[in-house]
């Protein structure tokens, strides 16, 4: 839909916005896999992709800054898509107002490319079919009793090559590309805190039982990737970090001499020198060292012929110098969590 009789109020309310779309230019990954001994990259954060056909493939070629999308050869519908309502009190801000959207796109293959915001009970939506680059405009009327708020890409073109150069949405007549996004920070970052022993609003907790995301919360579950395992509804599980100290990740320095032997965190798979593996506590190889001479005799006297003081056959073992429970350096217990919104 294109923007029609827009006036300078428009331009005004909509400069007032923000970005709805987290990491809307798609340059942002920390979703990285391995597979046969390469990197991967899953999709860009906050984003989730889906093609159950045969060879769909998704990649970021850093020459165009495009997202490419290789449809699968067969009719399954890929999606591309991202929950905007992710913030806290979203339900306040979002209902009964109107969303613009913005993406800028490139159809390779003629076939059908539609764009779609949907807020779980009224959608709007653009579609288009010939070969060639688009800018794609969209205006939703988010219902007052929405349940969501979904911008999605979609195709059931066979082989069909699409390119992504951007996308944005905010509140008002008017997508602007340029404004800030609505989430400060980066999903996925921890943080700790001193004097609180609840979560602040937008992040969960790390510090308590291993817990499953759900359906509300896609772009945490983009950047964690499993990492931690994947929970019974198939969605990350968050990590239990309760107790246990940090540690700068090694990467090949050679300082952490176990790090090839790092285990996986929680139920996920990723083992050796990566980011959130576990290691177990342990002590460096030593040893105690005696201050005695062996052969030092008992001085002569009236008693018996002279011996060694020390019996070398016996076994014998250092006092226990304290009754710990655990080795440990002095610390002071924060709460751990991990940001959401």
């Amino acid at each position: 839909m294109e923007n029609t009789n827009i006036t300078t109020e428009d331009y005004l309310y909509a400069l007032g916005q923000n970005n709805l779309v987290y990491n809307d230019d798609f340059r942002y990954f920390s979703n990285q896999t391995s597979k046969n001994g390469a990197l991967i990259y899953g999709i860009p954060d906050g984003w989730l992709y889906n093609d159950n056909g045969a060879n769909g493939k998704i990649s970021f070629d850093s020459n165009s800054n495009q997202l490419v999308i290789l449809k699968s050869q067969t009719s399954d519908e890929m999606t591309f898509k991202q929950a905007l309502h992710e913030f806290p009190r979203w339900k306040q801000m979002l209902p009964g107002e109107t969303a613009s959207a913005q993406v800028i796109v490139s159809l390779k293959v003629s076939g059908e490319l539609t764009v779609q915001l949907s807020d779980g009970i009224d959608s709007s939506s653009v579609t288009v079919s010939q070969t060639g680059d688009y800018q794609l405009n969209l205006r939703h009327t988010i219902n007052p009793s929405a349940t969501k708020l979904i911008l999605g890409i979609s195709s059931k073109t066979p082989n069909a090559e699409i390119r992504i150069s951007q996308c944005c949405t905010n509140l008002g007549l008017i997508a602007l590309r340029n404004l800030p996004c609505i989430i400060q920070g980066i999903i996925g970052e921890r943080r700790q805190y001193i004097a609180t022993e609840f979560a602040p609003e937008g992040e969960f907790s790390l510090c308590t039982a291993p817990m499953e995301l759900d359906a509300n919360y896609t772009r945490l579950n983009s950047i964690l990737n499993y990492r931690f395992g994947k929970g019974p509804n198939g969605f990350s599980m968050l990590l239990d970090m309760r107790g246990y100290f940090s540690r700068a990740w090694n990467n090949q320095a050679g300082v952490d001499m176990n790090a090839t032997e790092r285990k996986a965190p929680g139920t996920g798979t990723i083992t050796g020198d990566h980011v959130s593996t576990f290691e177990n506590d342990i002590f460096k190889k030593h040893d105690h060292g005696l201050k005695f001479s062996t052969t030092a005799m008992i001085p002569p006297g009236n008693g018996p012929t002279p011996m060694s003081i020390i019996d070398t056959k016996s076994n014998s073992r250092t006092d226990v110098e304290a009754d710990g429970l655990e080795t440990r350096p002095k610390n002071i217990a924060e709460l751990y969590t991990i940001k959401w919104a």
